[in-house]
């Protein structure tokens, strides 16, 4: 089963509720929401039968498998499986969705680390810290925009304009992304901070790396 396959002109409007809804859900930071959307009864209960839950399944397993990070990429979409069904736009705006909050997570924890260690920080480290969190706010904001024009993308007249503006937030998230880590190896900042930070960045840069992967392959 192939990402590239051609998304329906005449269904469009139908996946733009979704795809809203699919935000929404991303950016809500409540762990009961959380518990919810993992449930195994809320994910199967409207499933007319395991036949079609295993397709489903199966074609989130077959599209994160061709990705950079496919580990990463299953273990995050696999519980969307029966929203995104086997549509490649769904799964190109979900995988965006949980991109756009792990940069989200990871600019809200170096904000806190800021505040937190402001007196342990010593000026150059609190200088690393501070751009990177700069740079987290920079993807954060990229991705969003990457999101809303996703989410216009059929209703607009030059698709492949919109498409290149997708294309190039989310190439400049992913390098800001490096440009925060990098900065790490540049100065030395305390350990435990260093860590925790990288680990974060980490994981939003592989996240974003895999939506940038489907956005790259949709075909529109």
């Amino acid at each position: 089963m192939d990402v590239n396959v051609v998304f329906p002109r005449s269904s469009a409007t139908m996946h733009y509720p979704v795809l809203l809804l699919l935000v929404l859900l991303s950016i809500s930071n409540s762990s009961s929401s959380a518990a919810v959307s993992s449930s195994p009864t809320n994910n199967y209960q409207n499933t007319p039968d395991n036949t079609q839950t295993y397709y489903y399944k199966s074609y989130i397993k077959s599209s994160c498998n061709t990705t950079t990070y496919p580990s990463i990429c299953y273990k995050n979409l696999n519980r969307y499986a029966l929203s995104i069904q086997a549509d490649p736009f769904l799964l190109c705006n979900t995988s965006l969705g949980l991109a756009f909050k792990a940069a989200r997570s990871a600019s809200s924890t170096v904000s806190k680390i800021l505040k937190n260690n402001s007196s342990s920080l010593t000026p150059p480290a609190k200088a690393v810290v501070r751009d990177c969190y700069g740079n987290l706010k920079d993807s954060v904001g990229q991705i969003k925009d990457s999101i809303s024009e996703m989410g216009n993308l059929y209703e607009s007249s030059d698709k492949d304009f919109k498409m290149s503006n997708v294309k190039t937030w989310v190439s400049a998230a992913i390098t800001n992304y490096n440009t925060c880590s990098d900065g790490f190896e540049e100065q030395s900042v305390d350990g435990d901070v260093r860590d925790k930070i990288n680990k974060l960045v980490l994981n939003a840069a592989r996240m974003t790396s895999n939506a940038l992967y489907f956005i790259n392959h949709l075909v529109y």
